[in-house]
C-alpha cells in the first residue's frame, strides 16, 4: 500500500483536515460502507507512525476484515471506495472556501425547481455579497457573469428576457476574459525561454491589447494591473511602465486578493533583478526594496508560509548589498515561515550563504559540509561555493576530493537538464585546470582566461577570471 494514489492523498491532508474527515466518512450521506469507515480508522491511526509494516496489505486486511483470507480485490476495493469519499471531502472543502460559487450553486438549482421568489432573494443577496468584498479580481468578473448567467436564464423562463440583462453578463465575461488573458501572455513572457509564443497565440495578445486601448478597460482594476504588467515586460521603453506598475500595486493592491499581488511582486522583482543582471545595478536595490514592502505588507506570505525561493531571493538581493543586519534579522524572523519539510536544509543553506558573503569561510564551511541539503539546487550551490572557499583558503586536497564527488553527484542526479550539468561539469574542468596550471606559466594562464571567457555554460565564470587576476 506503501505506494497507493490513496496513500499519496492521505498523507498531503493537514492534521486537522485528516481528523475532520472522521466525521465526512461517518456521515451516511457520504458513505454507508463500514469497512471503508474501518480503513479510515486504521490509517488515522498508523499512517503517521515510522512502523512501515503497519501499512502492509495484508495487515490492513486482517485488522478491517477479521477471520477472512486475504483478498486483493476486495481490499482494492475498499481502497478506492475511501479514497472517492476524500476527494468528495476536498471538493466539499474548496467549496467552503468559495461561497459565492455555493450561492450561485443554490440560485441555479432554486431556478431550476421554479422557486422564483426564493431565486430573487437569494440572487439579491450574492449581488451585495460581490459588491460589498473589496476585491476586483478576474474571479470578481467571472461571478458577475456567472451570476448574470442564472439572472438572464431566469428571465427566459419567466419569458421576460432583455438586452440589457444579455450585455451585462457579456461584458462582465469580457473583462474576465482580458485580466486572464493578460496574466497569461505576461506569464508567458516570463518564461518565453521555455515557453514559445505562436503566431495565432500573438494576435490574441495584440487584440486583447487593442480592446484594453480602445475601450477604457484600464478603469477596471484587474485589467489595468495586468495590462501595466504586460507592457512593462515587452516594451522597449518599459521604465515608464514599470514605474506605472509599481505606483499602481500601491494604490490598488487592497482591490486584488493575496495570490495576485504576489504574481505582481514576483514580476516586478524579476523585472529589477533582469535589468540589474544587464549591468544596471541600481535596479538591484529597487529589487530589494520591492522584498522589503512585499514582507512589510505579508504579501509574499501565502497560507502563512513563504516560499523557500522567494526566501533565497531576498537573502542573495540583501547580501550583494552588504545589507548584513538586516539579513541576519530576516533570516531568524522568517525561518519559521517557510514549510516544515523544507525549513531546516533552506534555514542553514541561507546562513552559510550570509557568513560566506561577510565573508567568515571557517563558519560557512562547517555549515556546508555538515548539514545535508534536501533540494538538488541547494545542493549545487552548497558545492559550488565550498570551491571557492577551498580555493581561497588553497586547500588543495580537499578542492581534489570535493571536484571527483562533485562530478559523481552530477552524474548521480540524471534530473539535472543537460544544461545545469554542463553549466557545473564547465566548472569543474576549469576548476582542475587553475589547480594544475602554475601561476608562473603566464601564456597558459591568460590562453585559460580565454577558454573561459568563451565557454558557455559556465558557473562562475566571473569569479573564476576574478581568481586568476588575482592569482596571477
Amino acid at each position: 500500500m506503501h505506494k497507493s494514489r490513496l496513500l499519496e492523498l492521505y498523507r498531503a491532508l493537514e492534521k486537522t483536515e485528516q481528523r475532520e474527515l472522521g466525521k465526512f466518512v461517518r456521515s451516511p450521506v457520504f458513505n454507508q460502507r463500514k469497512d471503508v469507515t474501518d480503513l479510515y480508522d486504521y490509517l488515522y491511526l498508523h499512517c503517521t507512525g515510522k512502523d512501515e509494516q503497519a501499512l502492509e496489505r495484508t495487515r490492513i486486511f486482517a485488522t478491517i476484515f477479521p477471520n477472512e483470507a486475504f483478498d486483493s480485490a476486495k481490499f482494492d476495493y475498499t481502497m478506492s471506495f475511501l479514497f472517492a469519499v476524500i476527494k468528495q471531502y476536498l471538493v466539499f472543502k474548496e467549496r467552503e472556501q468559495d461561497p459565492v460559487g455555493e450561492g450561485i450553486l443554490l440560485a441555479r438549482s432554486l431556478r431550476r425547481k421554479n422557486l422564483g421568489r426564493l431565486f430573487e432573494k437569494e440572487v439579491n443577496t450574492l449581488e451585495k455579497s460581490i459588491e460589498n468584498q473589496p476585491l476586483r479580481d478576474a474571479e470578481y468578473h467571472y461571478n458577475n457573469f456567472r451570476l448574470h448567467v442564472e439572472k438572464h436564464s431566469f428571465a427566459k423562463q419567466e419569458s421576460r428576457t432583455s438586452m440589457a440583462s444579455f450585455a451585462e453578463f457579456s461584458e462582465s465575461l469580457t473583462q474576465f476574459y482580458i485580466a486572464k488573458k493578460l496574466w497569461e501572455a505576461c506569464t508567458l513572457v516570463t518564461h518565453q525561454a521555455v515557453a514559445k509564443v505562436d503566431y495565432t497565440e500573438q494576435a490574441v495578445i495584440a487584440a486583447v491589447l487593442g480592446l484594453v486601448e480602445q475601450n477604457g478597460y484600464r478603469e477596471v482594476p484587474a485589467v489595468n494591473l495586468y495590462y501595466h504588467c504586460y507592457k512593462a515586460l515587452t516594451e522597449t521603453d518599459s521604465l515608464r511602465w514599470f514605474e506605472a506598475l509599481r505606483s499602481l500595486i500601491r494604490s490598488q493592491h487592497g482591490s486584488m486578493p493575496p495570490s495576485d499581488v504576489l504574481n505582481l511582486y514576483l514580476v516586478s522583482t524579476n523585472y529589477c533583478i533582469r535589468r540589474s543582471n544587464n549591468g544596471e545595478k541600481a535596479f538591484l536595490a529597487e529589487a530589494f526594496q520591492l522584498y522589503k514592502e512585499g514582507l512589510a505588507t505579508a504579501a509574499f506570505l501565502e497560507n502563512n508560509l513563504l516560499n523557500r525561493f522567494n526566501y533565497n531571493n531576498i537573502v542573495m538581493a540583501g547580501l550583494l548589498l552588504k545589507e548584513f543586519d538586516w539579513v541576519e534579522e530576516f533570516l531568524h524572523e522568517y525561518k519559521d515561515f517557510i514549510e516544515p519539510k523544507h525549513r531546516e536544509s533552506t534555514f542553514n543553506y541561507n546562513l552559510a550563504m550570509f557568513y560566506f558573503q561577510k565573508p567568515d569561510y571557517e563558519r560557512a564551511m562547517d555549515l556546508l559540509q555538515r548539514v545535508e541539503f534536501d533540494d538538488v539546487m541547494h545542493n549545487l550551490s552548497a558545492r559550488r561555493i565550498l570551491l571557492r572557499i577551498y580555493f581561497e583558503k588553497d586547500e588543495r586536497e580537499a578542492l581534489n576530493s570535493l571536484i571527483t564527488s562533485f562530478k559523481n553527484f552530477l552524474y548521480r542526479h540524471k534530473e539535472l537538464g543537460t544544461y545545469h550539468r554542463n553549466m557545473y561539469m564547465n566548472l569543474l574542468r576549469f576548476s582542475r585546470r587553475l589547480l594544475t596550471t602554475p601561476t608562473f606559466e603566464h601564456a597558459a594562464r591568460e590562453e585559460l582566461k580565454a577558454e573561459i571567457r568563451a565557454t558557455e555554460p559556465l558557473a562562475e565564470k566571473n569569479w573564476l577570471l576574478e581568481f586568476l587576476e588575482r592569482a596571477s
